[in-house]
């Protein structure tokens, strides 16, 4: 299969792009501190428990000058990509490197494309089509089937005072009225476009372990939405 890349949604097929060479799959370091404390041999290793991002490098030829504006275009800022070895996984990228346009006028001129790209990697199904989403009317238990813990969205829908259960651990909202979205990746609460922080008294915000994790809650709940956003490294 001849190799390509999708970046916000249009294809390098589309471009004329030929590529000779696609990235290496990569794991993402994690992000550790390490402290010297005076008297004791070695260092502390300190883990935050979080990982930094990475870049992607792709190397890539043009035969003629078609398209070249709406390439310059294109090439330029944030959104997903996906890449030909892995495409039923997104990443969450942003071109970083200067692409000049004179380096691929003349004839198959080869020129470096570089993604910054945040550690971890989505499902394709999931993103474009919510696939994974889930909507929950009574208590359960959902099945993480990523490679590290997900951030979800979760809007819960319901009046008054509310306690949202995982895993044990409560995350409480005062004064809900008709609903209010949790977004743990953000670290936001809000309710449409408004602000809501001051309705959520918890310390941390929820997140989904690897494997099995329960879900409760009391109050007056309808319903609550799941954007689950199962991830790997």
């Amino acid at each position: 299969m001849e190799p390509f890349f999708i970046f916000k949604g249009k294809n390098s097929k589309d471009y004329g792009i030929l590529i000779s060479a696609m990235p290496d799959i990569v794991k993402p370091q994690r992000r550790e501190q390490e402290v010297t404390i005076p008297g004791r041999n070695g260092v502390l290793t300190i883990d935050e428990n979080t990982y930094e991002p990475y870049t992607l490098s792709i190397e890539c030829g043009k035969r003629g000058a078609a398209r070249l504006s709406e390439l310059a275009v294109w090439l330029d800022g944030s959104g997903d990509l996906i890449v030909s070895t892995e495409p039923d996984k997104l990443y969450k990228a942003r071109i970083s490197n200067a692409i000049a346009i004179s380096d691929v006028i003349y004839l198959y001129n080869s020129f470096l494309v570089q993604f910054k790209v945040f550690p971890f990697k989505y499902s394709v199904n999931a993103v474009i089509s919510h696939a994974d989403d889930v909507i929950l009317t009574a208590p359960t238990t959902i099945n993480n089937k990523g490679t590290v813990y997900s951030q979800p969205t979760i809007t819960v829908y319901g009046t008054g005072n509310i306690t949202l259960t995982i895993n044990g651990t409560g995350y409480g909202l005062t004064g809900v009225d008709g609903y209010i979205t949790i977004d743990s990746e953000m670290m936001e609460v809000y309710k449409g476009t408004a602000n809501a922080n001051n309705k959520y008294s918890a310390m941390d915000f929820p997140r989904f372990e690897v494997g099995q994790n329960t879900i409760s809650w009391t109050g007056n709940v309808t319903k609550v939405e799941i954007i689950p956003k199962w991830r790997w490294l």
